[in-house]
């Protein structure tokens, strides 16, 4: 059990470093683009972003997760990864053949020159991605924290350049290509399976677990690209680029839960083909605790300085989301459970069981940002998005707790609340009696108030301390 857990940290570590330095280096680009091209540029782009991300499910479909979960089992390894490239590549042909005939609907991309960029950027990413899913049946999730993180890297700096040069949504294109060919290349050296001959039964094997994959995942896409387009259709650009500043923003909350999830899927696969479920409880009731040891206080110093950061690190016309960016945060809390719940049901067979809770969310989604967004704006559109959550939290729970008991650690979980309670109300009081000019306070807040909540956290939860000091001790070289 040792073993396992030591395992399970060191992958966890390496994919959470990787997410908080992709996360702490987007937030530094998109502060110099915001000030550089401003909200209307960064709108356009965060469009491109929501129209490719949507695509991208079409040439998927779920087929991705599908054949690395199979793999995981070890049956017909090489099959199954041939099958994965060639069906997906199969699908992306198609979606360029439907772009290609319906091209004039794209009246903005279009109009600005980036309608075939589009489907450049498309086709690069279905074999990149189709790569990646090796990197993950082999147990390589190190190399693919590396290689997410320099694709990143990569990506941002390129864009910056690109923008500094003029470039504007060309350059920030051309960051997200250089970024993909990257990681593809990457992943590409490190492949453990051969393209071989595969069978009919090979792609039915695919296809048969890949459409509860699939519909999992497309609500989760569309969710998180829908209130986007639709405060598009509803309001102007530059409104869209100031959600998607705040949305962006907000992934602070998830970063640990992202690596968690990372991590945690392929092994979960694997414990349940073994039929080991009492080690899938255990990480289950510890994942979600650390799903919030971050988000919670996040979430509290949104409501004490969300203002002032968007105001200082983008510019005046950002403040104008600091009320949304308090929702959008609020719901992350929840989505860090969320994400935990639904890729625990689609390693244990079970992802059609959540297909209600994303169906009626979505629908709820829908519905309340058509209804909020022309009267409340950017607030309407973050509601919206948190009822989605809420929604897939509540199916979600009632799925899993019929085949297996979902242990929330109550008094861990309580003095995360109770120390980021605590770190509010020092901050309010500093904030308060401390005067300080411009962009300086509340960046002083944060360092403080993060001193503050891991001091007092620490303090109190000796399990926690525990855990931080065992992942000092960690073998980071595995055997």
């Amino acid at each position: 059990m040792d073993e396992i857990v030591s395992e399970v940290q060191r992958h966890g570590i390496m994919l959470m470093l990787s997410s908080a330095g992709i996360t702490l280096i987007g937030f530094f680009a998109t502060m110099f683009y915001a000030h550089w091209v401003g909200a209307t540029v960064l709108g356009a782009y965060f469009l491109f972003l929501s129209v490719f991300s949507i695509l991208t499910i079409f040439t998927d479909l779920g087929i991705g997760l599908s054949a690395q979960k199979k793999m995981c089992e070890g049956k017909d390894q090489d099959q199954v990864f041939t099958a994965n490239i060639i069906v997906r590549l199969v699908l992306y042909l198609f979606i360029v053949g439907a772009l290609i005939i319906f091209g004039e609907k794209f009246v903005t991309f279009n109009s600005s020159g980036i309608f075939f960029a589009l489907i450049a950027v498309l086709g690069i990413s279905t074999v990149s991605s189709s790569i990646s899913v090796a990197m993950g049946a082999s147990n390589r999730l190190g190399l693919l924290a590396t290689g997410s993180f320099f694709n990143n890297l990569i990506r941002i700096t390129v864009q910056v350049v690109l923008v500094y040069c003029g470039y504007e949504i060309s350059g920030l294109i051309g960051g997200l290509v250089a970024g993909i060919l990257f990681e593809m290349c990457l992943y590409f050296r490190y492949i453990d399976y051969n393209l071989v001959s595969f069978t009919l039964g090979n792609v039915k094997t695919l296809f048969s677990y890949s459409w509860m994959v699939f519909l999992t995942i497309t609500g989760t896409s569309i969710f998180e690209n829908i209130s986007l387009i639709l405060l598009g259709s509803f309001l102007s650009v530059t409104a869209v680029g100031i959600f998607g500043v705040c949305w962006t923003f907000s992934f602070f909350a998830l970063f640990i839960s992202n690596a968690l999830v990372n991590t945690l899927y392929v092994k979960v696969s694997r414990w349940h083909a073994e039929k080991d479920m009492s080690v899938i409880i255990q990480s289950l009731s510890r994942a979600m605790t650390y799903a919030l040891v971050f988000s919670i206080p996040i979430f509290i110093g949104a409501i004490i300085l969300g203002e002032r950061l968007l105001y200082y690190f983008y510019g005046a016309t950002f403040s104008a989301g600091a009320a949304a960016l308090v929702i959008i945060i609020g719901m992350r809390v929840f989505q860090s459970i969320h994400q935990l719940f639904s890729y625990y049901l689609i390693a244990m067979n079970q992802a059609r069981l959540a297909f209600f809770g994303v169906i009626f969310g979505l629908i709820a989604n829908i519905i309340l940002a058509i209804a909020l967004i022309p009267f409340f704006g950017l607030v309407g559109a973050a509601l919206a998005s948190l009822s989605y959550i809420l929604i897939n939290v509540f199916f979600e729970y009632r799925c899993l707790s019929r085949s297996m008991p979902i242990v929330f650690e109550k008094s861990r979980i309580g003095r995360i609340v109770l120390a980021a309670l605590s770190m509010g109300i020092l901050l309010l009081i500093i904030d308060k009696f401390w005067n300080m000019p411009g962009v300086a306070k509340p960046i002083a807040m944060i360092i403080l108030g993060s001193v503050i909540y891991f001091t007092l956290l620490l303090k109190m939860d000796h399990q926690l301390r525990e855990d931080a000091l065992r992942i000092l001790r960690i073998n980071w070289l595995p055997r």
